[in-house]
């Protein structure tokens, strides 16, 4: 009689125990959604503004989708900037530093093998133009850096730099392995 009602009463309280954590479990998840829900209408209102914006900017007839106006010398060239900023920052993680000149930015491209830091080149990049050029570096002459240029400096300055680093990282590697075999 008295165990079967004291293991009632214990199953019970586990029942309850579990009926709460689930309880818990499920406000929290509730509290989450309506943090997510907040989330989203915050980015949608933005969105419409940017659209509203646009709206207001481009001269047509009301609501009708006209053909984008085409971005200006100056707007591309910001553009350009902003991203050059943004890669900077990137890039910074990777062994490549940066710094902005008042001609456009000078990147610092260090070079490691095993964990062995070994050279810095150097190369400046002119971006005050309408396209971007390389004024100076200290690239090695072997390292095809016109060919990379070509392919990758004015669509792609990320994959340049990318490419660029991956060139020189193998030429240290190997004369850093050739000089170990000595």
């Amino acid at each position: 009689g008295v165990f079967a009602h004291l293991e009632m009463l214990e199953a019970r309280a586990h029942k309850a125990a579990l009926k709460e954590e689930e309880m818990k479990q499920q406000e929290e998840k509730l509290a989450r959604l309506k943090a997510r829900v907040q989330e989203l209408r915050l980015q949608r209102d933005k969105l419409r503004d940017k659209v509203e914006l646009q709206q207001k900017e481009q001269p047509g007839t009301g609501g009708a989708v006209s053909k984008p106006a085409q971005p200006s010398t100056r707007a591309v060239l910001e553009w350009k900037i902003r991203n050059l900023k943004a890669t900077l920052e990137v890039f910074y993680l990777t062994g490549i530093s940066s710094k902005l000149t008042k001609q456009g930015v000078c990147f610092s491209l260090s070079t490691a093998y095993e964990g062995t830091y070994l050279d810095s080149y150097y190369l400046d990049l002119l971006t005050t133009t309408s396209e971007v050029q390389i004024r100076r570096h200290s690239i090695p002459i072997f390292i095809p850096l016109e060919q990379i240029a070509k392919k990758y400096l004015q669509t792609d300055i990320r994959r340049f730099l990318s490419v660029l680093s991956d060139h020189l990282n193998a030429y240290v590697g190997r004369r850093y392995q050739a000089e170990q075999l000595q």
